[in-house]
């Protein structure tokens, strides 16, 4: 009887991050390096056994002090493995955001590092209201 070889179990990344907006139809976006000419949500990859509210609070230091709500969790195959994503909503205004981001038009974003997924969150965490007009 021949016998199966077992599969791998893939590497999972742990991810939080925010959905940042200002409630006037503009989200809060961050770049991780000055030569990277995509955008991404503000986040961070969990470490071992911290919690995603902890990894967010780490995130956003610096950027937005205001309180986060989680919103939605994905999952999915991922270039690295598999990402199980923990999505917040975080409402500040202009004014309380860091030097660290660039806010942008819910409806005229720009490049994302992830393609659509990054629009399809914002979407997704906005209810597509803001989105919609």
């Amino acid at each position: 009887m021949p016998t199966e070889t077992p599969k791998k179990r893939p590497d999972v990344q742990l991810i939080a991050n925010a959905v940042i907006t200002d409630g006037h139809k503009r989200v809060l976006l961050t770049r991780y390096g000055d030569d990277d000419d995509t955008w991404w949500l503000p986040g961070a990859e969990l470490e071992p056994y911290e919690h995603p509210d902890e990894a967010l609070r780490r995130a956003l230091d610096g950027l937005v002090a205001a309180p986060a709500a989680l919103h939605h969790v994905d999952s999915f195959r991922g270039r690295r493995g598999w990402h199980v994503m923990f999505n917040y909503v975080v409402h500040t205004d202009v004014g309380s955001a860091g030097e660290d981001g660039q806010w942008f038009a819910a409806d005229a974003l720009p490049r994302f590092a992830h393609g659509a997924w990054e629009q399809g969150v914002i979407a997704r965490a906005l209810d597509g209201a803001e989105l919609a007009q």
